[in-house]
């Protein structure tokens, strides 16, 4: 599978001491990621997001575990995940936990966006993640 980028990904996970969410980076390294600049036309005129389409290769998913199990860990550690409503940045977070995209985006400057829907695409011969989100 073609790369062109790196990203880290910020799964939602349970802080069960203090009764809230946070969110955990996990840096990959080796990812395909494309952006489209989609546009749409409404009573308030027209409105244009970008459209993020992100495809991370089976051999980049040695610590990836299922929304389901990922959530019962109590110490993700190494692990991660991906469940639409996470956020991810083009590139290296070098900062601790967020508590959402608005903590997020204080610290870092470049493309930042949500997980609309994924799948996870383990046959064949391409196996991947197949993330798409938006900003």
């Amino acid at each position: 599978m073609l790369v062109n980028a790196a990203i880290t990904v910020f799964n939602k996970f349970p802080d069960r001491e203090n009764k809230k969410f946070v969110y955990i980076p996990h840096y990959i390294q080796h990812v395909w990621f494309h952006t489209n600049q989609k546009s749409t036309v409404s009573d308030k005129g027209l409105c244009s997001a970008d459209q993020y389409n992100i495809r991370i290769p089976y051999t980049e998913c040695v610590d990836w575990l299922p929304a389901n199990d990922f959530m019962e860990l109590t110490d993700p550690g190494e692990h991660w995940s991906v469940q639409n409503g996470d956020f991810f940045i083009l590139g290296e977070w070098m900062g601790k936990n967020v508590s959402g995209i608005a903590d997020l985006k204080k610290g870092f400057s470049g493309v930042t966006g949500m997980v609309l829907s994924h799948s996870e695409n383990f046959f064949g011969s391409s196996q991947h993640i197949r993330i798409e989100g938006g900003s």
